[in-house]
């Protein structure tokens, strides 16, 4: 996403990734050093979080869920989510595509 220099009112999300950003850090690694497992595993968790488009940053560039500390269902790491990742990015391809004409 890009935006304006001159209307920060419209960077809400970049300034929201750093805000939480900051604040892992400021919990795992308090001397500054990011080089820990506990920053790791912070990290993790927002990867595995599902956005707007009901999959996770992980989702999109694996195809399924890293694993983490926190518990999931043994479900969630099944070969069938490779598939429903595909009709996925079919059906937002052709949604790209209708827009695209436009």
């Amino acid at each position: 996403m890009v935006t304006s220099p001159h209307y920060p009112q419209s960077n809400g999300y970049a300034k929201a990734t750093v805000k939480s950003v900051k604040h892992l850090i400021l919990k795992t690694a308090p001397s500054g050093n990011i080089d820990c497992e506990d920053f790791d595993r912070g990290l993790l968790e927002p990867r595995n979080t599902p956005n707007s488009t009901r999959r996770s940053l992980a989702q999109v560039l694996y195809g399924r869920p890293l694993r983490s500390c926190i518990s999931a269902h043994p479900n969630a790491f099944f070969k069938e989510w490779l598939v429903k990742t595909e009709d996925y990015d079919c059906c937002a391809a052709a949604l790209y595509e209708q827009v695209k004409i436009k």
